[in-house]
């Protein structure tokens, strides 16, 4: 079996998706001819799942950024208690320590904060771990055949510890970009940093094999900077393994169903949306005031619908009230991820609410590959086209809506369904298998293979 190295940030926090895509890779690759080593910093926890992961895990010192120069200021009692704080939070990134100033009331000590981590967090607040990732790296190519390298970012620093070893043993190498660099929307900086950062992404990857990344579109924007760079987009998925504890669940509230097909027959309309809303951007509105004047044209009987929302409620109870509708809304809080994934089970409209901005086109949220295995019909709403949208309507699982009268629409379809036949068929069947995290890492198997000097 061909050997090839990871180099993974995000990894041992099992429950964050940027680990989701990196822990199924090194989990599946072994099917497909090539053993995983993955380099990982020392965060302080090792999570009991790794034992199920078919792979080496090869563990390094590390330090954050902001510890470093948190301890040089304040070697003493500062050095314990900002290490124990890093550890114990590892998605406290040490560059958004220093730019986050919304706790900051003096304007100049904001400004002074973001001008640091603009200078000193460059490319990103875990550029220290290059030294003992690239060391512990090395001594594993030394001592054994390695046929490839696949980094992933974020943090950038993960490249650049890959195009060193790819540069230094002349390994084939594959960079994934699971959000892209220089051209995320949602990433600025002052116009020096910029400069610089462009500067960087195209020397890093002057001479990789294969950048990778989750979307065509993605892919389409990113060969705007690179035209000449063998692109490939590579999407997620989800791992059935996930929702194996679901089987007994999902048999007892199957039971009363004939052909035993993944609904169960409810006596209203049940929504669900977990998660957070972002403050906002994430808003439900379109659906209360397709409800509300559905409703009011006599199509629809709201006593006959119930939404739930579980996580960050936000606002949800004001604009639930504006639409007289607070009635049919319940707002559990909340709870384990474990028990949101029997309710969704349990549902019949899985809610997908993405911001609807221009920004999010290139984008497919995580949630949509944990509601293909969930297999229930979805309703997304958010922009009015790109990847989500795609996706949603190659597959067939549901419809992706962005103004009123396509919520309307769509939203009649399934009260239609639903008041004729007491549940919502999915309808996404075969479509979604090409969307699991073993055909993801079959993809990356291909690509290693291809890319073979």
């Amino acid at each position: 079996m061909k050997k090839v190295i990871l180099i993974a940030f995000y990894f041992n926090q099992v429950n964050e998706i940027a680990s989701k895509r990196l822990r199924a890779l090194a989990k599946y690759l072994p099917e497909f001819g090539w053993e995983p080593i993955v380099i990982v910093p020392d965060l302080g926890f090792v999570p009991t799942e790794n034992a199920d992961l078919n792979c080496r895990i090869i563990t390094t010192d590390y330090e954050d950024m902001f510890s470093k120069y948190l301890n040089k200021i304040k070697p003493s009692k500062s050095n314990v208690e900002s290490k124990d704080l890093d550890k114990s939070n590892s998605n406290n990134l040490s560059q958004d320590k220093l730019k986050d100033s919304s706790s900051v009331s003096n304007p100049l000590v904001s400004k002074a904060i973001s001008m640091a981590g603009e200078v000193f967090a460059y490319p990103d607040g875990m550029k220290y771990w290059y030294e003992p990732a690239f060391k512990a790296a090395s001594e594993i190519i030394e001592n054994e055949e390695i046929e490839g390298i696949i980094s992933s970012s974020w943090p950038i620093t993960a490249h650049k510890i890959a195009k060193s070893l790819s540069d230094k043993y002349d390994i084939p190498w594959i960079a994934d970009l699971r959000d892209l660099w220089n051209l995320n929307p949602y990433v600025s900086h002052t116009a020096i940093r910029n400069h610089f950062e462009k500067n960087l992404e195209l020397k890093i990857f002057e001479n990789v094999d294969a950048l990778t990344t989750t979307t065509d579109l993605a892919k389409e924007t990113l060969a705007t900077l690179h035209p000449n760079t063998k692109i490939v987009s590579i999407l997620s998925g989800y791992d059935e393994d996930d929702f194996k504890f679901l089987n007994d669940y999902s048999n007892q509230i199957n039971n009363s169903n004939e052909d035993n097909s993944s609904f169960k027959a409810h006596d209203k309309l049940n929504f669900i949306y977990a998660g957070s809303l972002y403050s906002g951007k994430r808003d439900p509105t379109l659906l209360f005031k397709a409800i509300r004047q559905l409703e009011d044209e006599g199509k629809l009987d709201s006593s006959k619908i119930t939404i739930d929302f579980y996580g960050d409620s936000g606002n949800i109870s004001e604009i639930a009230s504006e639409f007289n509708l607070l009635d049919i809304v319940n707002i559990g809080g909340r709870i384990s991820h474990d028990e949101v994934l029997k309710k969704q089970l349990n549902s019949d409209i899985l809610l997908l609410i993405s911001w609807n901005n221009e920004k999010e086109k290139i984008f497919i949220p995580g949630k949509i590959y944990e509601y293909f295995a969930l297999q229930r019909p979805v309703l997304s709403i958010g922009y009015k086209e790109g990847s989500l949208k795609d996706l949603i309507e190659k597959t067939n699982v549901g419809y992706h809506v962005s103004d009123l009268e396509s919520t309307k629409k769509s939203l009649l379809k399934f009260y239609n369904e639903f008041i004729e036949n007491g549940f919502i068929q999915f309808k996404g069947g075969e479509a979604i298998k090409d969307y699991s995290m073993v055909e993801m890492a079959h993809n990356f198997a291909n690509l290693l293979d291809d890319i073979q000097k």
